[in-house]
């Protein structure tokens, strides 16, 4: 996702943290509700993602900070 981001603008950056924000939160919510019924290896990959989109929500505010 990295080189995709190097491309937009400011505007379309922060549009894209309040997307992954929304999307973020729902994941959240479903792995709290069903993290029972998956298995290790879906949760591993749940949280992974979870994690990723933590670290490039951060990269962006960062990118959006220093060129504000």
């Amino acid at each position: 996702m990295r080189k995709i981001f190097e491309y937009i603008s400011i505007d379309e950056k922060k549009e894209v943290v309040e997307k992954l924000r929304a999307d973020l939160k729902e994941l959240e919510q479903e792995i709290n509700r069903n993290k029972d019924s998956f298995s290790k290896f879906v949760c591993e990959i749940l949280y992974s993602t979870r994690d990723k989109w933590h670290l490039e929500i951060e990269e962006l505010e960062n990118e959006i900070k220093a060129k504000s």
